[in-house]
């Protein structure tokens, strides 16, 4: 079994690495190729209510807004102790 967390993107930390899950309709996204399956990492989510930095598929970077990050659901595989200070983690049988 692996052990996988649910959030919003602008909730996500620096480092982590993500799969998106949904997304909002929202052109700009598509033209960025951010979609269900997309790989991302946060490399930075900036004060005050600023933007998350991602870096989309190991390709290129780009900064999210704060109203559409929160819009975005994303996943990760967790390991070990990062358990603990997970809001929303789901059990899922591998394939």
């Amino acid at each position: 079994m692996a052990n996988i967390c649910t959030t919003k993107l602008y909730e996500a930390r620096k480092g982590d690495e993500l799969q998106v899950s949904s997304v909002p309709n929202i052109v700009l996204l598509e033209s960025l190729g951010i979609h269900a399956g997309t790989r991302l990492t946060v490399k930075t989510r900036y004060p005050l209510g600023g933007p998350v930095l991602i870096h989309v598929e190991n390709t290129y970077s780009v900064a999210i807004g704060k109203d559409i990050a929160k819009q975005i659901e994303v996943f990760s595989e967790i390991k070990g102790s990062d358990k603990s200070e997970l809001q929303n983690i789901v059990e899922v049988d591998e394939l």
